[in-house]
């Protein structure tokens, strides 16, 4: 598999597994959940990936920064308190995570 497929499929994993942690959290609206899942992975995905393999080497550090930013996107777009926003965007991230580690190594 190339790096970009390698990319591609990274994020289209992030976008199903964080589309489903948060249907199971908050059940509702499936087809807006799956759509905001793509918006904020289609940002936070490749800069993370970007970032992670040319600039800074630190995962973690980098899962917790992106997570800080889906939190205010995941706020905003789906209209809810901050505090629902980060278990949203913390669990999505570490399940992603986990997974991502599973699959890709």
């Amino acid at each position: 598999m190339s790096f970009i497929q390698s990319l591609a499929s990274a994020l289209a994993f992030t976008i199903v597994i964080e589309f489903a942690v948060w249907l199971v959290i908050i059940r509702r609206d499936p087809l807006k959940l799956l759509w905001y899942s793509f918006l904020i992975n289609s940002f936070t995905n490749p800069l993370m990936n970007y970032i992670y393999n040319y600039e800074m080497r630190q995962l973690y550090l980098l899962e917790l920064a992106v997570a800080a930013v889906e939190a205010i996107l995941i706020e905003h777009l789906l209209e809810i308190g901050y505090k629902e926003a980060i278990i949203l965007a913390f669990a999505g991230n570490l399940a992603s995570l986990l997974i991502g580690l599973l699959v890709f190594g």
